[in-house]
């Protein structure tokens, strides 16, 4: 291709692939320009064959209501009120119940499908909801059994640790449920069993299970042993705990403080009466925190890790005792250890 501007002819060469090019684009806008030109065409000769009474403005129907699980349920019809009503108070007793006891609240479990005309699933809640209040029940049941085998294997009637319990209680005469009215024989039993339990366990706080040391180590066991100062074999009372100096000792359970004092080969001493006959002691002191007929909790601090009396170093000297007899505190603290299981 020759251009001549200004007096000067200058030679263009256009490559073949660029003919190629040009011209493929050129056939597809006339391509795109026939198609549009057709379309208009073909709608123009159908629009007369149209009904003249069918509105030219499209209406949509309104697409079908999706409730969301979390929305509200339709209003129940009246036959259904009392019922709905019952179940929800029946509801509400269970929870106050075991939450009371167990210190957490109870998980929700909603129903996994809506609720549809003609459908029992009110008489299948309530089915459902006594279910659970025997078969929680039984699980009250199991373990205070368990718990009550395991105070049997060290000797305590675990009856007897619950009925001391009650001793000392009272209070105003509140009914429950508080409203006055019934509940179902299912539920009836689950409080009976809840009482039950409770009772074994606040009985079995009495026994001394807690460790006496936070991070001592064990150093010597219950029973026959070579004394440490003289290698004869001689009977030890207790377990030994070894430590630091002044490291604090703690109450293996609740009771009252009977002894505070220095006692020969224990050196100072602390002993905690648990009632029933249960005792425990803690020997080896540099000091005390508690006095005589003080009353200490479980887990309390009541002393000082020392090396008093006969004794070879920093340690603490642990003793359970019944009914005056020294028995072996592993057990003891193996109980503590898995709650009684």
């Amino acid at each position: 291709m020759f251009l001549r501007s200004d007096g000067r002819v200058r030679f263009i060469r256009i490559t073949r692939r660029t003919q190629l090019r040009a011209l493929a684009a050129g056939a597809l806008v006339l391509l795109i320009w026939g198609g549009g030109t057709l379309t208009a065409v073909v709608w123009s000769l159908r629009a007369p064959a149209l009904d003249p009474s069918v509105s030219r403005v499209a209406v949509v129907a309104p697409p079908p209501a999706v409730v969301h699980p979390s929305a509200a349920p339709p209003a129940a019809a009246p036959r259904d009120t009392a019922a709905i009503r019952e179940l929800l108070r029946r509801q509400r007793l269970i929870e106050q119940l075991v939450a009371s006891k167990l210190g957490q609240p109870v998980v929700h479990h909603g129903l996994e499908r809506p609720v549809r005309e003609g459908d029992d699933t009110l008489g299948a809640l309530d089915a459902a909801q006594q279910g659970f209040a025997r078969g929680l029940g039984k699980t009250f049941d199991a373990d205070r059994e368990r718990r009550t085998a395991a105070l049997h294997r060290l000797g305590l009637d675990a009856e007897r640790l619950a009925a001391r319990g009650r001793r000392a209680e009272g209070g105003p005469l509140i009914p429950w449920p508080d409203d006055g009215t019934a509940v179902p024989a299912a539920l009836e039993a689950l409080a009976t069993s809840v009482v039950h339990w409770a009772a074994v366990g606040q009985g079995a706080a009495s026994v001394p299970s807690g460790r006496p040391t936070r991070e001592s180590s064990q150093t010597s066991s219950f029973g026959v042993r070579a004394d440490p100062f003289n290698g004869r074999a001689t009977f030890h009372a207790g377990l030994d705990f070894r430590g630091r100096y002044g490291e604090p000792i703690y109450a293996a359970a609740a009771g009252r403080v009977s002894f505070v004092g220095e006692r020969a080969g224990y050196g100072r001493l602390v002993e905690i009466d648990h009632g029933d006959g249960i005792a425990s002691r803690y020997g080896h002191l540099s000091g005390a925190d508690v006095t005589q007929g003080e009353q200490v909790a479980r887990g309390q601090r009541i002393a000082r890790m020392g090396s008093t009396g006969r004794s070879t170093g920093t340690h603490v000297h642990f003793e359970v005792r019944l009914h005056g007899t020294a028995v072996n505190p592993q057990p003891f603290l193996a109980f503590g250890d898995t709650k009684g299981r």
